[in-house]
C-alpha cells in the first residue's frame, strides 16, 4: 500500500509543479505559498477536527518541548524548499526544476543519519543514488 501511496503522492507533486508554473506566470511565488497555506491551514484543520486528532495533538504538542522544535524545524524546512523550488521553476521551468529536485531522497538519507542517526544506507541506495546524481548532471549537461 505504500508504493501505491508514494505514486500517488508523486502522481499530484507532478501536476502541482505543472500548475504552479502556470501560476507563477501570474502572481509571485510567496502569494502562491501563502494562498495555498492558508487552503492547506483551513482544510487540514476541518480534518483534523472531523476525525477526532485535534484535540489530542495539541496536546502532545503542548507536553514535548522537542516536539516543538521538530515541527518548527520542518516546517521552516518546508516554507524554505517550497520557496527554492517555486524560484527555480520561474527561472527555468517545472520539468527541469522537477527533474533536478528528485535528487532530494539522497539528502533524506543524509540528514536521516546526520541528525538522527538513522542508516538507511545500503548497496541497493548508494547505487541508485549515483544514478541519480548522473541524472541530475546529464539534465543539467543537455539543459545548458
Amino acid at each position: 500500500m505504500w508504493l501505491l501511496l508514494a505514486a500517488l503522492a508523486s502522481m499530484f507533486w507532478g501536476i502541482t509543479y505543472v500548475l504552479n508554473e502556470q501560476i507563477f506566470k501570474q502572481l509571485s511565488v510567496p502569494t502562491t505559498i501563502a494562498i495555498e497555506a492558508l487552503f492547506f491551514s483551513v482544510l487540514t484543520i476541518v480534518v483534523m477536527a472531523f476525525t477526532g486528532t485535534l484535540k489530542t495533538d495539541i496536546a502532545t504538542v503542548g507536553a514535548s518541548r522537542s516536539l516543538i522544535w521538530l515541527l518548527v524545524a520542518g516546517t521552516v524546512a518546508a516554507l524554505i524548499a517550497e520557496l527554492l523550488i517555486g524560484f527555480s521553476i520561474t527561472a527555468k521551468n517545472a520539468t527541469l526544476a522537477g527533474l533536478i529536485e528528485i535528487s532530494y531522497p539522497l539528502f533524506i538519507a543524509l540528514f536521516a543519519f546526520l541528525l538522527f542517526k538513522e542508516n538507511e544506507l545500503t548497496i541497493g541506495t548508494a547505487v541508485g543514488g549515483a544514478f541519480v546524481f548522473l541524472g541530475v548532471a546529464i539534465i543539467y549537461w543537455f539543459s545548458r
